[in-house]
């Protein structure tokens, strides 16, 4: 039962799609999702991709997948990878599935130049406890968002 990490391609939107869907349960049980398979094509493989993504297949099957973007680190002055999105479904957790897809990322991250990976993760999620044990480390800032009617204000300088 080897499993293989591979760069996802524009016909994995569907899957990815259904990854997506499935963290979204797993944070927000009953949300719909925000998104379309048809959205996250156009957005990773289209002209200008917004993101890359790496799926781990096991005997053929989709069983997660991890996805990323290049960001930028001011202070460093260095490229950096940015982990958006990491889900492997639930009968594949705890076999290696998740640390396989984020050490393809790292080699990715690595191979490209860029200083580090990062990510956010919501506090008192289990997950820290994976992250911290392949490396991450817990910097204990706030992730501050921006968006909706806050975002128009501000633009419109209305506060």
């Amino acid at each position: 039962m080897s499993l293989v990490i591979r760069p996802a391609v524009s016909s994995d939107a569907e899957m990815i799609f259904r990854f997506v869907s499935g963290l979204i349960d797993d944070h927000l049980p009953g949300q719909t999702p925000w998104t379309s398979a048809e959205r996250i094509e156009a957005d990773g493989f289209g002209p200008d991709p917004l993101f890359e993504a790496l799926i781990a297949e096991r005997e053929g099957k989709s069983v997660g997948f991890v996805s990323f973007c290049r960001g930028y680190a001011g202070w460093r002055g260095k490229p950096m990878g940015i982990v958006h999105a990491l889900y492997v479904m639930p009968e594949e957790r705890r076999t290696g599935a998740a640390k396989a897809l984020m050490a393809a990322a790292a080699r990715i991250a690595l191979d490209r130049g860029w200083l580090r990976v990062e990510l956010f993760v919501e506090e008192g999620r289990s997950a820290i406890r994976f992250y911290e044990a392949i490396g991450m480390s817990d910097l204990h800032h706030r992730h501050m968002r921006l968006e909706g009617e806050a975002l128009i204000r501000l633009a419109n300088n209305t506060l």
